[in-house]
């Protein structure tokens, strides 16, 4: 099979936990477009925290897609603007705010390129370090005059647990839920995923989902993996993310697992 796009989750996937992508990581991704395979990011993160990555890779301003907020929006390379845009208003929103304010938990809002958050916190500017966001301080979220594209929630897990059970049948008609790390649970329209984004996305590109290759990790990446001809789960992956994957790769994010799926299916040597 000659695969022809490979999408492939950030946090926990390409990138180390320090966030960065390694060099080899980045000459496999390199040599790998050169031969004409589409390289397609597909993150829950803002676009804000990804065009970096984009720049080292040597994607900028190039003929391909990204996919951010977990297919809330996808961009077009070429022009970075937006061509898929699933968002939701603020009232739909009101259960979980209110449910996260309750109990104390961090509230992050998405809208294109505006970060929101209730309040400046370490928390928050540790965040906004990380993803090279701008931040907005709204005191009331649920005030915002626009539309939200995602909501992401920071807290132990064992809080966002109790804040899912309470809020499930409260969204279950208009919002999605999913875990993106053990401290985050994001929110976006219901149907949104990154499944649905990179089928759209490979339709867009005329390219068969059998030719598609999907790499990920966590729950957020299952819908993905899921739609892709070859889904992958890396070997940091959580265990039921890797039961459903097609494949499991040797090595972790930390190892260069996107290096090792280049090297097996789209350059046809296994990494020594």
């Amino acid at each position: 099979m000659a695969f022809k796009m490979i999408f492939s989750d950030m946090d926990g996937t390409l990138l180390k936990s320090v966030s960065e992508i390694s060099q080899k990581n980045a000459d496999k991704i390199k040599e790998a477009t050169s031969k004409g395979v589409a390289f397609v990011l597909c993150t829950g993160r803002g676009v804000y925290g990804v065009e970096k990555f984009l720049a080292q890779l040597g994607l900028v301003e190039k003929e391909g897609y990204v996919i951010c907020q977990n297919g809330a929006a996808v961009y077009d390379l070429s022009t970075m603007n937006l061509l898929l845009r699933h968002n939701f208003s603020a009232e739909t929103l009101r259960p979980v705010v209110e449910c996260a304010r309750k109990m104390d938990i961090e509230i992050y809002l998405y809208d294109d390129r505006t970060f929101l958050a209730e309040a400046e916190t370490e928390e928050t500017r540790r965040y906004c370090r990380v993803m090279g966001a701008d931040m907005r301080i709204l005191p009331d979220g649920l005030s915002y005059d626009g539309y939200f594209t995602k909501c992401l929630l920071s807290a132990p897990f064992a809080k966002l647990q109790a804040l899912r059970q309470e809020v499930a049948p409260l969204v279950a008609d208009s919002l999605d839920m999913f875990y993106s790390s053990d401290v985050y649970l994001e929110f976006v329209k219901k149907g949104v995923n990154k499944g649905r984004a990179l089928q759209e996305t490979a339709t867009k590109a005329g390219v068969p989902l059998s030719e598609v290759i999907a790499i990920g990790d966590s729950d957020n990446d299952l819908p993905m993996i899921q739609a892709a001809g070859l889904g992958i789960a890396v070997a940091n992956a959580k265990d039921h993310i890797k039961e459903k994957a097609d494949y499991v790769t040797t090595n972790t994010c930390e190892q260069d697992a996107v290096a090792e799926v280049i090297d097996k299916f789209i350059l046809g040597k296994d990494e020594k």
